[in-house]
């Protein structure tokens, strides 16, 4: 059975503490920490103290379940898998950080080295490889694509087949596979088959995205988080998650709240939460 959990990127602006209690008097019992660079959401750094992260999280009873990494150079993201060790995370999360060679050739094993050291499994996120920059919310750089990174299902098993490690594997970002019009499930069937899947984001997509255009601006943030009426069927994707035999993580995820306020945060997380727990019931998970 999945484990159902929540990122705490929804509360972009807000500190800590005050993330995790609201996460808490939702009903969250796991969730993803991020220490990733600006302008996406960065709550802990390996400059943190250890305890002190864990104190709050015990404080409020609950266990962080993985560390997004996004935009780190190699020597940053391998930092932080030693500041996942100590936090007890399990997982380690970051996309296509080079071109795809390189990304195989030289910054990627490393990595997988130290996480398998660590106990720390490494989670590449299928992304889009439109170029990153400080203001992605607001689309565009699609003329910049690289020619290849791990964003369709043929570069998924370049990656798992090029680097065959069993601490490496996919977070998988289903908004990011309907850009490129892969099939989902057929993807969480292969992943699953192989035990590679290692995360998953329950997340959405505006329904006015335009591919070609947009980029990675996936609309504002309560378009992002899942609902009834979004554009990703997330009960046939939780079902077929649970077909898999799926048991790991699957997150509450959206970018878009910059700038808001908690009470405002609260409120749409609190809406796609009570319609993924009524998801979750009606499959019996």
């Amino acid at each position: 059975m999945l484990r159902y959990a929540a990122e705490i990127l929804p509360y972009h602006d807000i500190a800590f503490e005050d993330a995790i209690r609201d996460l808490a008097e939702i009903g969250f019992k796991e969730v993803n920490l991020w220490s990733s660079v600006s302008p996406l959401a960065h709550h802990i750094s390996p400059e943190d103290n250890p305890q002190k992260i864990l104190a709050i999280l015990d404080k409020y009873k609950i266990q962080p379940c993985g560390l997004t990494v996004y935009g780190n150079n190699q020597d940053q993201i391998l930092e932080r898998i030693q500041f996942a060790s100590e936090l007890g995370i399990d997982t380690v999360t970051f996309d296509c950080e080079a071109h795809y060679e390189d990304f195989v050739g030289s910054f990627l094993p490393p990595i997988v080295e130290a996480g398998a050291k660590a106990g720390v499994r490494i989670a590449v996120e299928n992304h889009l490889t439109v170029p990153f920059s400080a203001d992605f919310e607001a689309g565009g750089n699609e003329d910049q694509r690289w020619d290849a990174g791990v964003d369709t299902f043929a570069q998924i098993k370049s990656l798992l087949r090029d680097i065959d490690d069993p601490y490496l594997g996919i977070c998988l970002a289903p908004p990011h596979l309907w850009v490129m019009e892969e099939t989902i499930s057929e993807i969480i069937a292969f992943l699953a088959e192989r035990k590679r899947l290692f995360y998953y984001y329950i997340w959405d997509i505006d329904r006015n995205y335009k591919r070609g255009v947009d980029g990675l601006n996936f609309g504002p943030g309560d378009k992002q988080l899942p609902r009834p009426d979004g554009t990703l069927d997330h009960r046939f994707l939780l079902a077929e998650l649970s077909r898999s035999g799926y048991d790991g993580v699957a997150s509450v995820k959206c970018h878009g709240t910059h700038g808001w306020s908690l009470e405002k945060i609260g409120k749409e997380v609190r809406a796609s939460d009570a319609y993924i727990r009524d998801t979750l019931k009606s499959l019996a998970l």
